[in-house]
């Protein structure tokens, strides 16, 4: 069987710190650090009993936007261990000369690491332009279990605006790609890859587009042949989902949220 356990976990980023190298956001770690310093007051204040991870930081300059830096930043509550802990994710929008704070949030209970664990993030900067004067980033996140004979990982995102000098949630996360399986370590098993992609439908009744997720999934049956493991994939086109935005979010179905 053949086990594709990674979730795409590549990209984005690296960042920045100041003139010289922030701008093409090669250091995140640093970039990070130094926005944190120079940061507006009152943005993203210390909270006790927290961490900001700022070594798993992800950044990157903002394509549509070149003139701002994206960067999110894990933070961990105090107390839990690798195998089970939860925590947020900061982002933050940053002037891409000065690192100087533009917009922020706090993306709460973001994080959690216990059957299913973090593993990672980065940022998407696909062409989310949802209104003339609104144009979306996403927060991507990948998690996964350490189980060999049931493996599971899942990527999310979630939606993010800069409206008005303030950086909104445009919705809950939504799952875009989701792996489970179940064999025998060797060969033989069952595994479902689910993947969707997301497009910009037609303008809403609420003044942003709607969005389109269109869904592929494929079942691969594995068994052993003599010596030789064989595969089957059984390609099947999914369901399509049109979320709309009802004037402060898009509400995603329960079948596109994260487990």
């Amino acid at each position: 069987m053949r086990i594709a356990l990674p979730l795409l976990l590549a990209v984005a980023c690296s960042a920045a710190t100041l003139p010289a190298h922030a701008q093409d956001c090669h250091d995140a770690q640093a970039a990070a650090e130094e926005a944190y310093v120079v940061r507006a007051d009152g943005a993203l204040p210390d909270r006790l009993g927290y961490t900001r991870d700022t070594a798993a930081s992800v950044c990157r300059r903002w394509p549509a936007r070149p003139e701002l830096t994206l960067l999110a930043t894990p933070v961990w509550r105090d107390g839990g261990d690798n195998d089970a802990r939860d925590g947020d994710v900061e982002v933050l929008v940053i002037d891409s000369d000065t690192l100087a704070t533009r917009a922020w949030t706090v993306l709460s209970g973001a994080l959690d690491s216990d059957a299913v664990f973090f593993d990672g993030m980065h940022l998407d900067t696909a062409r989310y332009q949802l209104a003339p004067d609104t144009l979306a980033f996403g927060l991507r996140v990948q998690r996964r279990n350490g189980s060999g004979p049931n493996p599971f990982s899942e990527e999310q995102v979630q939606l993010l605006a800069v409206q008005a000098d303030t950086l909104r949630t445009l919705g809950s996360p939504m799952v875009l790609r989701r792996f489970q399986a179940e064999w025998d370590t060797r060969c033989a098993g069952e595994s479902t890859d689910v993947t969707r992609t997301v497009a910009v439908g037609p303008q809403g009744k609420h003044g942003l587009a709607d969005l389109v997720l269109r869904e592929r999934r494929v079942t691969t049956h594995s068994w052993m042949d003599g010596d030789t493991c064989r595969d089957q994939d059984t390609p099947v086109e999914g369901e399509r989902h049109v979320l709309r935005f009802d004037g402060r979010r898009y509400a995603v179905p329960e079948a596109l949220q994260p487990l």
